[in-house]
């Protein structure tokens, strides 16, 4: 499979990479600044803006499916998920890719329609009492997802480690590991896209 990788030098851009090469995977790494990677016969490397739509676009031409990991960093803008999600769906429906699968924190995507009020009311106070605007990007994301024709998942998790992985299991609902380690979530986005399960649902890591 060819996949492309959006933010693939962060620290799980990295972990999910590496994985993907191992698995025999064919990759094209959407790198802002310095490679980070060895060379690979099978990995690519782009410089790539997530909000810039030629650039999203060059990244994921000729791919099978993308994977979205972009992370709030210090300095970053609030919705920096939002914004790349808006820019990734243009370009897929451009580039004629169809499967995404994407990563956020737990309390996104419900198929209660009063949840969902909940959760956005939750978030927006969270966002403007306690100035944490993670959750409200997380959500946001996720609708423009649910707007489009894509063959989306959102990947579910908690707290994310550097640390060694171990068993896991995807559930669409249930106890959600925590935490867990960068190369397992990385193991569970390959899982998905090989089995091609969870298309436009709301997985989570579990043990």
């Amino acid at each position: 499979m060819r996949i492309a990788v959006i933010a693939a030098s962060g620290r799980s851009g990295q972990a999910f990479v590496r994985e993907a090469l191992k698995a025999g995977h064919t990759v094209h790494a959407g790198v802002r600044g310095t490679n980070p990677f060895a060379r690979d016969d099978n990995l690519k490397i782009f410089q790539c803006d997530a909000t810039n739509i030629a650039e999203v676009t060059t990244l994921i031409e000729r791919c099978d499916a993308v994977v979205s990991l972009i992370g709030h960093v210090k300095g970053s803008d609030p919705f920096v998920q939002t914004a790349a999600t808006k820019t990734l769906v243009r370009a897929a429906e451009a580039a004629g890719v169809n499967r995404v699968v994407s990563l956020t924190g737990v309390g996104v995507g419900t198929q209660h329609e009063w949840l969902k009020k909940a959760l956005a009311l939750i978030a927006e106070f969270m966002g403007r009492i306690l100035k944490v605007d993670r959750l409200r990007d997380g959500i946001a994301h996720a609708h423009v997802f649910e707007r489009s024709d894509l063959d989306w998942t959102v990947l579910k998790v908690l707290l994310l480690s550097d640390g060694e992985p171990g068993e896991f299991r995807l559930r669409a609902r249930g106890v959600v590991k925590a935490p867990t380690p960068r190369r397992e979530v990385a193991r569970a986005v390959l899982q998905i896209l090989e089995r091609r399960s969870f298309v436009r649902e709301y997985p989570i890591i579990s043990k």
